[in-house]
């Protein structure tokens, strides 16, 4: 697959500019021409002034991609990765320096024949911070991350239901807190991402739905702007999940997967060719409310048989609950409070219900799956949420029923999620980066290489 670039709003320095087209990106060094012909992203032919400048910032972004992803870099190096002109390189990296977002390390191996060797650059991780915020069931969280987008400290507080707004007003001392923990000034932050459990319209800036801690219609972007006094982007909770195991999870180096999160909600995150797919509005991928059983319990949206009211993890405890009154004797029994936690663990012990509760559920979310992979055709699955840890009591089932109902699953892997609970933080970080970060993000390459969202 050629290589392309990502090209989101970035920052070269500290001054702004609007994002660049796709038409206008660089493609391994090179410029895109209608008609698939190229030309070095420095040796444009005939360049208006506006057109130098934009290729100027795509080739300083490439350069300090490859250096941030790369630790410990030549020159000469960046040169032959990027396709850049050597000359070109060492006016880029001198400007990194001058920013003090580059350093040099000291000098590369010799070189044979005498040879002097080459002086070593890396990334300058103290040079921006980003804020991530996770608005959970359970918790509030706000992470701290350097420049390279490594989270290295955050702060929770218990969550808050039916106030959308109390919850912004908590926020502030947990910023504060964490900031300060940190040692990062604020003058240092280079943007903020928050993830809500419900539907988000990326255009409007509306939580139009969170169920679950009573949102609707909530205009969180500019209230979340004007608490923290500073611009915030906000990402549906299973997009950044989604973009979190694609950068460094189950997914690294895949370029069309989907991650689909079973737990108090159901729903996934889909990325095809590198690229998180948001939809017309950003409310794509609501696979929890399509129904799969006819005429099935009630939803939370009011429906009836949605995925979500019968795999669900209030679903599944309500299949247990509901088996234990009917006197189904089950370990269960000697495992209070029932929770998502002892349901699993009693299915790894080999507790008869637990198992067989697990595989209804199994059996739900594999036709969900499947409904997926006929859409969407992708190279893997991603499966996360609390019972994923029952292993082959969830996974079993899931795969026969994508086996009976997919088109054509060969091919596909089903693959558990590896980042845990914190891969709505890492996502947003990631997902803050890619809008604000002096950076454009090569996809397509190599499995090592990242992809772009």
């Amino acid at each position: 697959m050629t290589p392309t670039v990502e090209t989101p709003a970035t920052r070269t320095g500290r001054n702004r500019r609007r994002p660049l087209t796709a038409g206008s990106g660089a493609i391994d060094g090179e410029r895109w021409r209608p008609g698939g012909a190229r030309r070095r992203a420095d040796e444009s032919a005939a360049p208006s002034k506006g057109n130098n400048q934009a290729i100027r910032e795509v080739n300083r972004s490439i350069i300090l991609d490859l250096v941030r992803r790369d630790r410990r870099i030549s020159r000469t190096e960046l040169a032959r990765r990027s396709k850049l002109t050597k000359p070109t390189v060492s006016t880029i990296v001198d400007d990194l320096i001058a920013d003090g977002i580059v350093r040099e390390v000291g000098f590369g191996a010799s070189v044979s024949g005498g040879g002097r060797p080459a002086r070593l650059l890396d990334f300058n991780e103290d040079s921006a911070a980003y804020l991530g915020v996770h608005f959970g069931l359970q918790n509030i969280t706000v992470a701290v991350a350097d420049g390279r987008g490594q989270i290295f400290e955050t702060r929770s507080r218990e969550a808050i239901f039916d106030s959308p707004a109390r919850s912004l007003k908590a926020l502030r001392p947990l910023v504060t807190e964490a900031l300060r923990a940190a040692h990062v000034p604020r003058a240092r932050l280079e943007g903020v991402a928050a993830t809500v459990p419900g539907l988000y319209d990326q255009e409007s800036g509306v939580c139009v739905l969170a169920p679950n801690l009573g949102w609707r219609d909530f205009p969180v972007r500019a209230a979340l702007a004007e608490e923290l006094g500073m611009p915030v982007t906000v990402h549906n909770m299973t997009n950044a999940r989604a973009v979190a195991e694609g950068r460094v999870g189950a997914a690294r180096g895949v370029h069309s997967y989907v991650y689909v999160y079973a737990g108090l909600g159901i729903g996934s995150g889909i990325v095809t060719d590198g690229r998180l797919f948001l939809g017309q509005r950003g409310l794509s991928g609501e696979v929890g409310h399509c129904p799969v059983v006819s005429d099935g319990p009630l939803c939370g949206c009011g429906r009836r048989g949605c995925l979500e009211a019968v795999a669900s993890t209030m679903a599944i405890i309500r299949g247990v609950e509901q088996a234990m009154a009917a006197g189904v004797q089950t370990m269960l029994r000697d495992r209070a409070p029932l929770s998502a936690t002892a349901i699993t663990q009693a299915a790894r012990d080999g507790d008869a219900l637990s198992c067989r509760i697990l595989d209804e559920a199994g059996q739900h979310l594999g036709r969900g799956v499947a409904y997926l992979i006929n859409i969407l055709n992708p190279e893997m699955v991603v499966l996360a949420g609390p019972y994923v840890a029952a292993g082959e009591a969830l996974l079993a089932p899931l795969r026969t029923s994508v086996a009976q109902y997919a088109i054509q699953s060969e091919g596909v892997a089903i693959v558990p999620a590896i980042l845990g609970e914190n891969a709505d933080l890492i996502g947003a970080v990631q997902m803050v980066m890619d809008q604000t970060a002096r950076s454009y993000r090569i996809v397509g390459g190599p499995a090592s290489a990242r992809a772009s969202y």
